[in-house]
């Protein structure tokens, strides 16, 4: 989560993450909240949540991913922001404790991916779909999620619904068409290899 999107909610009106969509509450926020605990609190005062240092956000977006796939999904998260902000410690240390016998191949293979790739904007992400007659886009984390990885698969055309079937509704290793991809994600811009797997 970035702390840009909570300032833009917060000046937009709304003062409450409820399962993380902005939302208004009329009256005390602090008593509506308290309401909610004990219902698996995934709802936030956002006042609160703009003070959360960078670290307690991530940690909160990584929470997602574990509560669904445990360790795979904090070793996919861990990846992904790796390979993104090109810092590979804290992955390393993860891997060094939970997938040892792995370290060196998978430190290499997200460094070698770090090169690669790219923050593009949706236009020149349009362009590269086009360009590269991309049919599916597969993505690390969820796709609507704007730290997703996305890579381009070409695949003969009959194949394109059986590998995108449920796509959406993955949290990890989403495949979806790009027209899916498009009329669901509305992010300013895109993570990408530009590396079209065919």
């Amino acid at each position: 989560m970035r702390r840009e999107q909570i300032e833009e909610w917060i000046a937009e009106g709304y003062n409450v993450l409820d399962h993380k969509k902005p939302k208004v509450v009329q009256g005390d926020v602090w008593e509506y909240l308290n309401t909610c605990d004990g219902h698996g609190t995934d709802i936030f005062a956002l006042s609160e949540l703009a003070s959360w240092s960078d670290r307690e956000l991530t940690e909160l977006d990584m929470k997602e991913y574990i509560d669904r796939h445990g360790q795979l999904g904090e070793k996919i998260f861990l990846r992904n922001e790796a390979i993104r902000i090109k810092e590979f410690d804290k992955y390393e240390a993860f891997l060094r404790i939970f997938f040892p016998d792995s370290v060196e191949k998978e430190v290499e293979e997200a460094r070698f991916l770090a090169d690669r790739v790219r923050r593009v904007n949706k236009e020149e992400m349009e362009q590269w779909v086009v360009s590269n007659r991309v049919n599916v886009l597969l993505s690390d984390l969820h796709c609507c999620d704007e730290r997703a990885i996305l890579t381009g698969l070409v695949i003969p055309s009959e194949e394109v619904v059986s590998y995108t079937e449920d796509g959406l509704q993955d949290v990890m290793d989403c495949h979806v068409t790009p027209m899916e991809f498009f009329s669901h994600s509305d992010a300013v811009s895109y993570w990408i290899d530009p590396k079209v797997k065919v």
